[in-house]
């Protein structure tokens, strides 16, 4: 199988890296940086370059911003191989998978928008590993007009490439549950750190220090096009949290300790219950692997 990976960063440098070590396909790439591309056919990441509008790949992986993304993909429509797959990994999904999904319908072309939950701090190609995404969640966004058969080989590949859960989902709530378990969090960890006990924290801190500021180094340009163009999603998110951290200002405010003990139990049943149904699922599925391998 020959694959072509569409923006040689973080992501698509560890596409490269990931199908190299685990697969035996033959792997070519595409970046406007021709040094990163001379780069990795120096590491033997990829076997060679190319670009989608050589119409010779059966799929191509678009690992680009999707700002970037959809007008590169745009472009490249009229030349993809009849009967390949064309999907992209951006961080948002939305009415780009809808518009994809005909559009490459109408030229013999299967699209399968995907999400691979899985990131570091450091950006770029220098910062791509061959191991970033074993056991991580990869995200699949079928909608009516996909085809199925897609589906199934898309998550095929992302098995070999170790990703330990297939989800999939509908565009729109990956998009909804990307704002609170992604974006949201990158604005409460750059929100946090702006404080005057910032300059000697790391004297006082331990791991939950740690956990709050971690990505805090976000990209700006990168995730505030991500929170723009998730906004309304995010914004809801975001006024549930400034709700929430108001009643806990208010009991403090009022020496109410009484009603601050039962936000705090209330946060702690619902974390505990959130444990418990994530160890029940990893439960079930080690029963399910090991009744395959007694199959």
């Amino acid at each position: 199988m020959n694959i072509l990976v569409v923006g040689m960063g973080l992501i698509g440098g560890s596409v490269c890296k990931t199908l190299k070590r685990k697969c035996d396909y033959t792997i070519h790439g595409y970046d406007i940086d021709e040094a990163i591309l001379n780069t990795a056919m120096n590491e033997g990441v990829i076997d060679g370059i190319g670009k989608m509008e050589d119409g010779v790949y059966d799929i191509c992986i678009v690992c680009l911003h999707q700002r970037a993304a959809q007008p590169c993909m745009k472009k490249a429509l009229p030349y993809l191989k009849k009967g390949s797959i064309l999907m992209d990994m951006c961080g948002l999904k939305g009415q780009m998978v809808l518009e994809f999904t005909n559009a490459c319908r109408i030229i013999g072309v299967d699209y399968v928008g995907t999400h691979p939950m899985a990131g570091r701090e450091k950006s770029g190609y220098d910062a791509s590993i061959p191991n970033l995404f074993d056991n991580a969640n990869f995200i699949i966004t079928p909608t009516y007009g996909t085809n199925n058969d897609a589906v199934e080989k898309v998550s095929s590949l992302a098995k070999e490439m170790g990703f330990g859960k297939i989800v999939l989902t509908t565009p729109h709530r990956h998009d909804d549950m990307i704002a609170y378990t992604s974006q949201l969090a990158h604005i409460v960890s750059s929100a946090y750190v702006k404080d005057d006990c910032m300059d000697d924290a790391v004297s006082f801190s331990g791991g939950s220090f740690q956990d709050m500021t971690r990505v805090a180094t976000m990209d700006e340009k990168m995730w505030s096009s991500l929170f723009m163009d998730n906004r309304l999603l995010l914004l809801h998110h975001l006024e549930l949290l400034i709700a929430h951290l108001s009643e806990y200002r208010t009991s403090l405010e009022t020496q109410d300790e009484a009603a601050l003990q039962l936000l705090i139990a209330d946060g702690r049943r619902v974390q505990e219950e959130n444990v418990r149904k994530r160890k029940k699922a990893l439960k079930e599925k080690e029963q399910n692997n090991n009744d395959l391998d007694e199959s």
